[in-house]
């Protein structure tokens, strides 16, 4: 059931920031992306604390290995460029005003949308290679 909630969250991410790229800052569908992203962060790191041991253990496929640690990897810079992107306005709501540099902020809103398309693409091939046997 958590493996469903996390892949709705995504997806709900990936569309949300696929409109912000495209359609610019809505206030609404920002902040709905943020809080969505704070809390797929939040229920993610617990269960990938669970999940990575156990996969490695049973992993029998060097490749699907490999391919498992570049997708944390991508998943890693998603999360932590987005919770960087959304520091500026966490601090604002707290009453400091902070933005980081133009470029700065250009670079990690780079790294957020490639490492998406990396992330879902990612994420395909992981399930695709692990839930279903190929050669039947």
């Amino acid at each position: 059931m958590r493996s469903a909630a996390h892949s709705i969250a995504f997806a709900a991410l990936f569309v949300s920031g696929l409109d912000l790229w495209l359609a610019g800052q809505q206030r609404l569908v920002l902040w709905a992306h943020v809080l969505i992203g704070l809390g797929l962060g939040l229920s993610l790191a617990p269960w990938l604390i669970g999940h990575i041991p156990v996969g490695l253990r049973q992993s029998r496929r060097r490749v699907f290995t490999n391919l498992s640690w570049l997708l944390l990897a991508c998943w890693v810079a998603l999360i932590g460029t987005g919770l960087i992107m959304a520091l500026p306005g966490i601090l604002w709501l707290a009453g400091v005003v902070w933005f980081p540099q133009r470029p700065v902020t250009e670079a990690l809103s780079l790294v957020h949308f490639w490492a998406s398309w990396l992330a879902i693409g990612g994420l395909i091939l992981h399930l695709t290679m692990r839930h279903w046997v190929w050669g039947r």
